[in-house]
């Protein structure tokens, strides 16, 4: 009988913890939705902003480039490949 507390104690604690991972890993993928979001639309807005100010449109798409880069950390580029799962 011992052995079956044991078991069914490490049960509910694997539960649990697996659980709680699945709600802290979705919480993060909220998260980092909402920042990518976020960085589009200072991206959109940098681009958005130099056009209407009079900038080449080739050099407002660099400027968007470089915000976007110094924001996400990694070249937009990047972000249209498929993403690792895991």
């Amino acid at each position: 009988m011992n052995d079956e507390n044991q078991q069914a104690e490490e049960n509910i604690f694997g539960d649990l913890v697996e659980g709680l991972e699945d709600e802290l890993n979705s919480k993060l993928l909220e998260k980092r939705a909402a920042y990518s979001i976020a960085c589009a639309r200072i991206t959109g807005a940098v681009f958005t902003e130099a056009v209407a100010n009079g900038v080449p449109v080739a050099l407002a798409q660099e400027m968007a480039t470089d915000a976007w880069v110094r924001v996400m950390g990694f070249p937009v580029i990047q972000a249209a490949e498929a993403p690792e799962v895991g």
